[in-house]
């Protein structure tokens, strides 16, 4: 089961989000909250395997909501759903740790399969989130640091990262690109390094922002 949390101000909201989630076999809601407060404080509690975010929210945002709890529940993935789409908040909570980011006219079949793909490990975002990540990264100095870490990786290894943009395991990977698993991780393990990314989402987030490869909500 995916445990799921939801913070959102809006009451019509949680509810037709707790009306979505109980339709589905293999997702579980185990709290909610009205506040950024209490929902840091729910999320320390319950220890969600998702956490559906929204961006503005009464005492802390959804920036800082996100912050504190991948500082103290670093396994929670933070999937913002929000009405709300401005580059200073995408810039600001994508940098605090969010592997996903919907806004909330996506389908409902959309958000459900945004959890799970949040849960497998994979970064999710709307596509016009998308392109406004690499659209709002284009400066020189981004181009230059973009150029820098193409160059830096071989053509193999691109070929890796693409696939991780689609969210593929290392097994699916290997199997795509006809190698072997160990090899794959190999090549992950290089990719991170040379990206300088914790794990595969934040090394895909770092690849999308340099507008080295490209992710949607599939």
């Amino acid at each position: 089961m995916i445990r799921v949390f939801i913070a959102d101000d809006h009451e019509l909201v949680r509810y037709a989000m707790r009306a979505l989630l109980e339709g589905e076999p293999d997702i579980e809601l185990v709290g909610e909250a009205e506040n950024g407060e209490l929902a840091v404080e729910g999320v320390l509690k319950t220890r969600p395997d998702v956490l559906l975010l929204d961006m503005r929210m009464p005492i802390l945002d959804g920036a800082q909501v996100c912050s504190m709890v991948k500082e103290q529940c670093p396994d929670t993935r933070v999937l913002v759903l929000t009405s709300y789409g401005d580059d200073e908040e995408l810039f600001g909570v994508l940098a605090a740790g969010a592997v996903g980011y919907l806004l909330k006219d996506a389908r409902p079949d959309n958000v459900a399969h945004a959890i799970r793909s949040v849960a497998d490990g994979q970064a999710v975002f709307d596509d016009a989130i998308a392109q406004r990540i690499i659209a709002g990264n284009n400066g020189a100095e981004v181009c230059a640091e973009a150029a820098a870490a193409r160059d830096s990786l071989s053509e193999r290894e691109m070929e890796v990262l693409c696939l991780m943009a689609e969210g593929l395991s290392n097994k699916e990977i290997g199997r795509r690109l006809w190698i072997g698993e160990t090899t794959v991780k190999t090549h992950v393990s290089h990719i991170l390094r040379k990206l300088d990314g914790s794990d595969r989402t934040q090394a895909v987030l770092t690849a999308v922002r340099l507008g080295i490869v490209s992710v949607g909500p599939e």
